[in-house]
């Protein structure tokens, strides 16, 4: 009844019954995320960390240090939307470069 193992994605060249075709898939089945899209997410995580720690600090501490703190998370916040929005355009040149999606996509993703 499942026509798919939703464990893995479907690859073109491939049947639902595992038989291979004769075509070779476009993408490797194991692999999913780019090396720039990989360190991108890394850091995106090294940010969310560092802001729990922040807030963490900021209920420990009601001072002057509070609005340090606040004025760091807002960078930090600032920071992960210039990260995310990066990772977004690495994922759209990873799906040009696999032939996924046309390389006038490349030309809509830029940030005006």
């Amino acid at each position: 009844m499942k026509e798919y193992d939703l464990t893995r994605l479907p690859v073109h060249g491939q049947s639902s019954d595992r038989g291979e075709s004769e075509d070779e898939p476009s993408c490797s089945p194991s692999v999913y995320v780019s090396n720039e899209e990989s360190a991108l997410m890394k850091a995106i995580v090294e940010l969310r960390d560092r802001a729990v720690e922040i807030r963490r600090l900021m209920n420990a501490d009601q001072g002057d240090e509070h609005r340090h703190l606040e004025a760091e998370l807002e960078a930090l916040r600032r920071e992960r939307l210039d990260l995310t929005r990066r990772r977004e355009r690495a994922f759209v040149r990873k799906m040009v470069m696999l032939g996924h999606l046309p390389p006038s996509a490349l030309d809509e993703n830029r940030d005006p």
